[in-house]
């Protein structure tokens, strides 16, 4: 089976990010360094092209994209020039430190053919972002760009965020002892949608309404998600990332289409038994060749224990597409623990 056309999904320009939330798919954060190279970019937009007939639209993300503004300006200025969809740029907003310096940054986007911007607001971002830098971004945008193309993800939060602070981080604690365990927890996994891949299971997992052993997920595989969802992340190494797969590579991309072409899920054992057999097929794998145990471990979906057993097989060194390995070294945010 090959892998559906892409039709859509993100860019990000580095895993660099000043928040390092405890929810993020990538697990972004300061210790990334690296950004992605011009050439590479280009020559990624031009395969774009040549790949799909049909893309519905692509974003510009990070980590956090702003942090590198003239690189920002370069994606977006090529995107408009090779007529590549740009649907909107991603942002937590924490460059935004006062209205002057939002109208500078986005008026040049909008010069150079940006027309929409994703702000996200989440108990996750506030707890690095003040609140007010998130407002000021809102409304610069809205000024510039118009308030139509305004994308905040999630408007709901604003209200809820104000209450505790609008001046500065709140602390995720504060969130925790304010609500208690399961009222949080519903408040930020139902309310939030969250994504039990990456960081959030590792962070979260514990505050999760529902939790389950492994063996519930034995049935579930992950076909749709890495094979035919048409939606495909590009990171600044030029790992091709399905879905919101963050640490699993289908392969680093030289030529898209040929890629696209060429692809052999078989040719990669983990991905091989995700497709056909998922995470629970992973963990027997795992437990079989390398004698990983998760007795009494329960998790918060089948992305929260793909993520654990990928965490323990990237200690081995062996499987290629597990990586960037950085990926797993950076499971565990930088802010204070939460307290369990």
């Amino acid at each position: 089976m090959k892998l559906k056309p892409l039709d859509s999904g993100g860019i990000m320009l580095s895993y660099r990010c000043q928040s390092g939330c405890r929810h993020c798919v990538y697990a972004c954060g300061s210790k990334w360094q690296d950004w992605m190279s011009r050439d590479f970019l280009e020559n990624l937009l031009r395969g774009l092209k040549e790949t799909s007939e049909n893309l519905k639209g692509f974003h510009l993300a990070g980590g956090e994209a702003f942090l590198n503004f003239d690189l920002l300006l370069f994606a977006v200025e090529k995107c408009t020039e090779l007529g590549v969809p740009l649907e909107y740029v991603e942002t937590n907003a924490g460059w935004c430190v006062d209205y002057a310096t939002g109208v500078e940054k986005l008026k040049l986007l909008k010069d150079a053919g940006l027309r929409s911007i994703l702000i996200s607001v989440s108990p996750f971002h506030a707890e690095t972002i003040p609140l007010k830098r998130t407002l000021t971004a809102i409304r610069v945008s809205e000024k510039i760009l118009g308030a139509g193309n305004v994308i905040v993800y999630m408007w709901q939060f604003i209200d809820l965020i104000d209450r505790f602070s609008r001046e500065k981080p709140i602390p995720l604690n504060n969130w925790i002892k304010t609500f208690g365990n399961e009222a949080a927890g519903s408040l930020f996994w139902d309310g939030y949608a969250l994504i039990p891949g990456g960081r959030a299971g590792v962070e979260l997992g514990f505050l999760a309404p529902s939790k389950y052993p492994p063996e519930h997920f034995a049935r579930e595989n992950c076909l749709r998600e890495i094979l035919l969802s048409g939606h495909v992340h590009f990171d600044p190494y030029g790992h091709y990332i399905p879905l919101f797969c963050g640490g699993l590579s289908l392969g680093k991309i030289e030529d898209l289409a040929a890629f696209v072409k060429t692809f052999d899920y078989r040719k990669l054992p983990l991905v091989k038994i995700l497709v056909e057999e998922g995470p629970y097929g992973l963990f027997i794998f795992a437990q079989n060749e390398f004698g990983l145990e998760l007795e009494n471990k329960f998790f918060a979906g089948k992305c929260h224990l793909c993520v654990e057993v990928r965490r323990f097989l990237a200690q081995t060194g062996v499987f290629e597409e597990l990586a960037p390995k950085a990926f797993y070294e950076n499971l565990r945010s930088t802010l204070p623990p939460l307290e369990e």
